[in-house]
């Protein structure tokens, strides 16, 4: 009997300990549900107003693209947005396939062709371009990064000027799935890149925090760069200026009414090599001490805006977070914990509440829907990736490009 107290008590200790980031997507997400219909109005009435003469430089790292980057020109060429107000750069980098003779026959875009076997990645490649550009003295207003394998939706411009002409110096753009019906695993990295680009990015605008860029759709103005120059050249380069940002108390505003798309793997091989380069971008023993000088400056400087980053930071993979709520639930049922059952119950719920706010907020197609019976399957995958496969060095040090097998429509 004492032992098993002892279990029913640490097993409640594990909840507690489960509840903190449960609770913070739970306020995350009422955060989203209530941003969404106030941030709909607002851009209404902004569009009424004269568009805004911000100059943009559309950068597009590109790393032998051949596949996906005609489909990217050709839609870059069809903003809703002054052709004179744009221009579009595209960095070859390393590239051994025909993406220089794409860009050049497209009439869309410049080309600078960069080889650097020493110092490959796309935090290189944006660093390089935007060195090239400072030295030809082609300056713009704003910077935006583009993918090669995305398509971006024609008003994308637009919502990113009104949001410049609201003072903004760092944004980031819906970061979501194009082929999210090619198959089950695209339909469930759909939800993924919903939950934590979209609903979690609405959500913590709304609580006046800042969002993370996520490489895909981030747009930074003349003047940041020029304050906090590109040097980030991690596997996460994206997260990495983020946090550098943060760190110097500037604040990253999401613009939900900017979509950029961007092709998803539907084969094994491809999968693999993504998931292990996406949870190899930040090692466990860099964030916890990266998220510690958040919190002890936030608290220092009573900034809301890098405490509420360290909170964040320190949020588990969804796939993590829910397999130790259910494994959690298990076990109250097997030691028979009627308040460790209850708490169990209520982070599983918790979860299901998170998950449930991105269809709400998105109305997916019944594809998406479908795919959740796969989840269980997709999760395992994930455990796998996070606990062996992301030990592998390969792709946590460098750019490994994943290959794609259709052209994006």
């Amino acid at each position: 009997m004492f032992v098993l107290n002892v279990l029913r008590g640490m097993l409640l200790v594990a909840e507690v300990c489960l509840a903190a980031p449960v609770l913070y997507l739970g306020i995350v997400s009422a955060s989203a549900l209530r941003a969404a219909k106030s941030r709909q109005a607002a851009y209404a009435r902004s569009r009424l107003s004269p568009l805004s003469m911000t100059r943009f430089a559309i950068l597009v790292p590109a790393h032998d693209e051949e596949v996906t980057l005609g489909a990217l020109l050709a839609n870059l060429a069809q903003l809703d947005y002054p052709r004179n107000l744009y221009t579009v750069y595209v960095v070859a980098d390393n590239c051994t396939d025909s993406t220089p003779d794409i860009v050049r026959a497209s009439g869309v875009a410049r080309v600078y062709e960069r080889f650097d076997q020493a110092r490959r990645g796309k935090g290189y490649a944006l660093n390089w371009l935007l060195q090239k550009l400072a030295e030809d003295r082609l300056l713009y207003d704003a910077y935006v990064v583009i993918d090669a394998d995305s398509i971006v939706d024609p008003a994308f411009l637009q919502a990113m000027a009104i949001e410049m002409g609201r003072g903004t110096q760092a944004m980031q753009a819906h970061n979501t799935v194009l082929n999210a019906d090619a198959s089950p695993s695209a339909a469930l990295r759909w939800i993924a890149l919903s939950l934590v680009n979209h609903v979690r990015s609405l959500g913590r605008s709304g609580l006046g925090a800042s969002v993370a860029l996520t490489g895909n759709g981030m747009c930074l103005s003349h003047a940041i760069l020029q304050r906090y120059p590109w040097q980030a050249f991690s596997v996460g380069e994206d997260y990495e200026y983020y946090l550098a940002l943060v760190a110097h108390g500037e604040r990253v505003q999401y613009v939900p009414e900017a979509v950029v798309r961007s092709h998803m793997p539907t084969k094994f091989a491809q999968m693999r090599t993504q998931d292990i380069r996406w949870e190899a971008a930040q090692p466990v023993r860099k964030t916890w001490q990266t998220a510690w000088r958040l919190l002890s400056s936030g608290l220092r400087q009573r900034d809301f805006v890098r405490v509420e980053a360290f909170m964040e930071l320190l949020v588990p993979p969804l796939s993590l977070l829910l397999s130790f709520c259910v494994l959690t639930l298990l076990a109250a049922i097997a030691v028979w914990s009627l308040p460790a059952l209850l708490l169990a119950l209520a982070l599983v719920a918790g979860l299901a509440c998170y998950i449930s706010t991105a269809l709400y907020l998105l109305r997916p197609s019944r594809s998406v829907y479908k795919a959740l019976l796969y989840a269980p399957g997709f999760m395992l995958w994930k455990l796998w990736v996070y606990f062996v496969l992301r030990k592998n060095k390969k792709h946590a040090s460098e750019w490994v490009r994943t290959s794609r097998t259709v052209s994006v429509p």
